[in-house]
């Protein structure tokens, strides 16, 4: 009897502790199913996170991409307007003269584009190549006087139509 006494009691705790087992399972399954549950949600939140980086480093592509061209554009730009520079620094300036200074306080300011063809004759010397070509296009003299015609007739007595001049236009002086 007592090894009887002794079986059912090595079942009631073999029940006992596959009951303990059985319950330690369940939490351990209990705890996976929140384990894995939390890893879902964070696995979620990454892909929205990677989603919206993706759209991001697209948006900053395209941004990226044309603030470059803009770049390349400015550049460009910037070669075309030195390249104008370079060539109107290079380019012949217009020069103006005077011939009456004791005046040019009194009254308007007149710039007198006078034109020597070369015509007219009085055997004066040669005119040198360039000097002739400056004067075939004209050159800017200012002249005091209080009307355009005032400064016309200041400028005939120095430049006559007999040896060659023209005077082509009178307008006031406006430069700073």
């Amino acid at each position: 009897m007592l090894i009887q006494v002794g079986l059912i009691l090595l079942m009631l705790v073999s029940i006992a502790y596959a009951a303990a087992v059985m319950r330690r399972i369940e939490l351990d399954v209990v705890e996976y199913q929140r384990n894995l549950r939390a890893v879902e949600e964070d696995h979620h939140k990454l892909d929205v996170a990677c989603n919206t980086l993706r759209s991001l480093c697209t948006q900053v592509e395209g941004e990226v991409a044309k603030i470059r061209a803009d770049i390349t554009e400015l550049a460009d730009n910037r070669a075309q307007l030195e390249a104008e520079i370079m060539a109107l620094s290079e380019a012949p300036k217009q020069r103006l003269f005077m011939f009456d200074r004791a005046t040019l306080g009194h009254g308007k300011l007149w710039e007198v584009t006078i034109t020597n063809g070369g015509g007219g004759g009085g055997g004066a010397a040669p005119i040198p190549a360039d000097a002739a070509v400056e004067w075939a296009n004209g050159r800017t003299y200012i002249i005091p006087g209080t009307t355009d015609r005032d400064a016309k007739f200041r400028a005939e007595p120095k430049f006559p139509p007999t040896m060659g001049y023209r005077i082509m236009k009178i307008e006031r002086f406006r430069r700073t």
